[in-house]
């Protein structure tokens, strides 16, 4: 090979590997938006008020979820965490949420608590007081994929096609839509018969982007006090 076919090799070379870095470069920094953006939509006070009065057989039901801190991590755009607290006359719901960049998605995982009655209203606290102890975190996590589907609106499911498996040795098949004022869940519940047990679509809106404490807790006050004679006993649902 002459040094001028050498030289023409090594110039495409480079410039194919500078091209391939320049689009990973991109790709990076496009999951770092998103999942910053899906944060930003996913955090606040949300409620179903609206699908209830339309609705009466569906269950009122609140969503307070706010960014947290986690022991030994730095705040960052490509991983976040969040804190949900979801509750009805029926159940109530606290789980902590860690948002990553996949290869093409943005990723979460779900993890409960060993004791989540000591967080309760943690939303309520400024964000430097909003501190969650690894100690207090049960091992293994339910995972789910979200793809962008359009601006502002993201699309997650469980990252197995066989779901999340129950506290009561059931599994639960979850998609999550969420997008600028609202979240739009179906969780399908099975037993440990793998019989269908609960299949509500659940429509939430968003009252607030940062939950405000005075507001916060007389809207969970309201709606709790309206679902006293709904009996909802599902505590599963991702």
């Amino acid at each position: 090979m002459n040094k001028f076919k050498t030289y023409t090799f090594t110039v495409l070379f480079s410039t194919l590997a500078f091209a391939q870095a320049s689009r990973a470069a991109a790709v990076t920094a496009s999951l770092t938006a998103q999942t910053n953006e899906l944060v930003q939509l996913f955090t606040g006070f949300f409620d179903n008020s609206q699908q209830v009065a339309s609705n009466p057989l569906v269950p009122p039901i609140t969503i307070s979820t706010c960014n947290v801190q986690a022991p030994g991590t730095t705040k960052s755009d490509a991983t976040q965490y969040v804190y949900l607290e979801q509750k009805s006359s029926g159940f109530e719901r606290i789980r902590f949420y860690t948002f990553t960049q996949g290869n093409s998605t943005v990723d979460a995982s779900i993890q409960s608590f060993v004791n989540p009655n000591i967080l309760s209203g943690l939303c309520n606290k400024p964000e430097q007081q909003r501190a969650i102890d690894s100690s207090n975190l049960i091992p293994g996590s339910c995972n789910l994929v979200f793809t962008l589907e359009s601006s502002r609106r993201y699309t997650g499911k469980n990252a197995s096609v066989d779901g999340c498996p129950t506290s009561t040795g059931g599994k639960v098949i979850s998609t999550l839509t969420i997008f600028d004022g609202g979240i739009d869940s179906v969780d399908k519940i099975f037993d440990n018969k793998g019989n269908l047990v609960v299949n509500t679509p659940i429509k939430f809106d968003k009252i607030s982007s940062v939950p405000e404490p005075s507001l916060a807790l007389g809207l969970l006050a309201f709606s709790i006090s309206v679902a006293i004679a709904k009996p909802y006993k599902c505590k599963d649902e991702v």
